[in-house]
């Protein structure tokens, strides 16, 4: 690993107002909470799968980050046609094959509210497809539920044993893959909140929160997670 560790963030892709081409972007808490952490963030566009392998190998560590529906089909469900209607198929394709080469490569893998969901996918779990209370009408940085933190999980040093968090998703874990273990649960309803894995050949953390849209608001907890990430995970 190098002196500072390179942390590639996964990026998302959407149309938005003021443009006829759609953008690749990532939320600004990811970048500035890794450099704020000692890291060097590196965004990694949608590409070919094929690609994968190339941006794996210049990264010490992956981050998956939020946004569309896994698509159903890869954990052999229909859609939902009271789900939101929202996925991306080369999105889909494209981390599936970032998360496969970096388990190839055995470099730690972080998920986020999406890349949560598409990891569970991945290691051969479901999800919820349409759940509620789960989407916040406040602004991201209020906190509006709390999780309830396991105290043999990676979280126990991090967050107090019950946390204050955002929520923004419609979609959660169902079916737990093999080789994960539930770390935090939502106080309010049980939802899945926070994974690790405890297969000893992948490291890997996933979150069903948005750390990265709390870290000027939650007292410092956000930035000693990713503090975490970064140096010692």
């Amino acid at each position: 690993m190098s002196k500072q560790p390179i942390i590639g963030i996964a990026a998302n892709q959407r149309m938005v107002e003021m443009d006829t081409l759609p953008w690749a972007y990532v939320p600004s808490g990811f970048p500035n909470a890794i450099i704020e952490a000692g890291g060097l963030p590196l965004v990694l566009p949608i590409n070919k799968p094929e690609r994968a392998k190339a941006y794996i190998d210049m990264i010490d560590k992956l981050i998956l980050t939020g946004g569309q529906n896994v698509n159903p089909a890869y954990y052999n469900e229909e859609k939902d046609p009271a789900a939101e209607n929202d996925y991306f198929k080369e999105r889909d394709e494209f981390e599936i094959a970032l998360v496969k080469e970096a388990m190839a490569q055995k470099k730690p893998i972080f998920a986020v509210c999406r890349g949560m969901q598409l990891m569970n996918v991945i290691l051969g779990g479901s999800l919820y497809q349409n759940i509620s209370n789960h989407w916040q009408k406040e602004d991201a940085h209020v906190i509006t539920q709390s999780m309830t933190v396991a105290a043999d999980g990676a979280f126990a040093k991090i967050f107090k044993n019950s946390h204050g968090i955002n929520s923004y998703h419609r979609q959660a874990i169902k079916d737990l893959a093999p080789g994960l273990k539930v770390i935090a649960t939502s106080s309010e309803d049980g939802i899945i909140e926070a994974v690790e894995s405890t297969n000893p050949d992948l490291r890997y953390i996933g979150v069903q929160w948005h750390p990265e849209l709390l870290i000027y608001s939650d007292k410092g907890y956000s930035h000693k997670l990713f503090k975490f990430i970064v140096n010692d995970f």
